[in-house]
């Protein structure tokens, strides 16, 4: 299965961007990439003006994130992403725009959902038809699947990734994909049962609900067992520091390194994805663009999820190959050079 469709995207870090083409012939160079939410919308550093391709609507749009909120006009216009253009593409004009401290200076948000995700965020609409929906209704697609390739983060690298529209990117990964189903109900979320979730000898009894979001940054966990960490570890504890981009996230001793520490493991489908305690545990280089208070301790990315929760943000896409189709399927395979998608995915950098 594959697509020419496809679009560049950046890893800058903290953040994962791609360009969006629309409005007075404006391009909007940083557009958060997000698969936890389903809008698209941009304004927030350069304003959008109506150009010869746009609609007027009569709508509003309204959007709130768990770290922040956007509103204003919504218009239909013919948007183009990468190599994709989508005709008639409903997309909002921010007027107002608060929190998203963590990313920095940024245009707007590229939603990636499923569509029940964005349920009443356009006035006059039940849902808002997606990118992805309306390349596929358009005939520029024959699947309504994209791929997802996220590049590690290499300091002084360009760390260009992609997402393939139509399909997948096999040069990225060899073997066959495994296609997880999602949870019910369908196209809320890209949610999906995980099998299993260990930490050292700590582990999560089923059910394990899972979710992918490549707009959050942190890697979440069930509340039980990050607290049977906290118990666990002697002089581990949680990051309440006012400000802290990852609040609520453990810091442990500084007397451990990260040869003392176990990969987290989360099980899903047949594979095993092993994301290893370097690449969970924050480099004190970047304490101060996180709000972290350089307190001597080992500060990490990993937090509390809710009761029996996972959730695969940016730190571990950064790492996986992932797919996702509206079919109400989604699938992982290990990314990097040579990838196999197999029983084991050994997420390291």
């Amino acid at each position: 299965m594959s697509t020419d469709l496809s679009a560049p995207i950046t890893n800058t870090q903290f953040a994962v961007f791609t360009a969006v083409e629309a409005g007075d012939n404006q391009t909007f160079p940083n557009v958060l990439v997000d698969t936890g939410s389903a809008y698209l919308w941009v304004g927030a550093h350069q304003r959008y003006e109506p150009g010869p391709d746009t609609q007027a609507i009569n709508a509003t749009f309204a959007v709130a994130y768990g770290s922040g909120y956007a509103n204003g006009t919504a218009y239909k216009d013919a948007v183009t992403v990468g190599s994709a253009t989508a005709s008639d593409q409903i997309i909002g004009s921010a007027s107002y725009v608060e929190g998203f401290p963590e990313l920095g200076v940024y245009d707007g948000i590229f939603g990636l959902g499923p569509p029940g995700s964005n349920i009443n965020q356009t006035s006059g609409y039940p849902t808002t038809p997606t990118f992805i929906e309306n390349l596929y209704a358009q005939g520029s697609i024959s699947e309504s699947i994209f791929g997802l390739y996220v590049p590690s983060f290499v300091p002084g690298a360009v760390n260009t990734g992609e997402i393939t529209f139509g399909g997948v990117d096999s040069s990225r990964f060899v073997g066959e994909i495994e296609w997880i189903p999602q949870d019910t109900p369908y196209n809320q979320h890209w949610n999906f049962n995980a099998t299993s979730f260990s930490w050292g000898n700590i582990t999560a009894p089923q059910p394990i609900f899972a979710r992918t979001d490549c707009g959050a940054l942190a890697i979440l966990i069930p509340n039980d067992q990050l607290f049977t960490i906290v118990d666990t570890i002697p002089g581990t504890t949680l990051d309440e520091s006012n400000g802290s981009f990852l609040a609520g996230c453990l810091i442990f001793p500084a007397n451990m390194t990260a040869a003392d520490l176990p990969p987290l493991e989360i099980g899903l489908g047949s594979l095993q994805v092993q994301v290893r305690a370097e690449d969970y545990i924050v480099s004190p280089s970047v304490y101060s663009a996180l709000n972290i208070t350089d307190d001597g301790m080992m500060h990490t990315y990993v937090c509390a999820g809710g009761p029996s929760f996972v959730m695969l943000g940016q730190k571990v896409l950064e790492h996986l190959y992932s797919a996702y189709d509206s079919a109400s399927r989604f699938s992982l395979c290990l990314s990097s050079h040579e990838v196999t998608c197999g029983p084991v995915m050994n997420v390291q950098s």
